[in-house]
């Protein structure tokens, strides 16, 4: 039986979106983002990804699976967003 682990992740300031994921991946993973297996490029447009919630004003949420996990970025407050993992490994 699987069990499933939740990471929540907030991006530094300047820090894009595809970058801030794989981060948030390799760390519910409990693994070095240089290391891991997972290549989010493979998976996820990466150009689209980072022009998403640029616009502060928008509330809005992206769910996707990705390596073993179920990604969620939501709009905080203020528009920014934070990721949450759920991961099932």
């Amino acid at each position: 039986m699987e069990s499933t682990r939740e990471f929540s992740y907030e991006p530094a300031e300047g820090e894009e979106l595809s970058i801030a994921v794989v981060s948030a991946v390799a760390a519910a993973h409990d693994e070095d983002i240089l290391e891991q297996e997972w290549l989010i490029n493979e998976d996820i447009n990466t150009d689209a990804l980072d022009g998403l919630f640029q616009d502060n004003h928008l509330k809005m949420t992206l769910q996707f699976e990705a390596d073993s996990t179920t990604a969620t970025i939501s709009a905080d407050k203020h528009g920014d967003p934070v990721i949450t993992i759920e991961s099932h490994r």
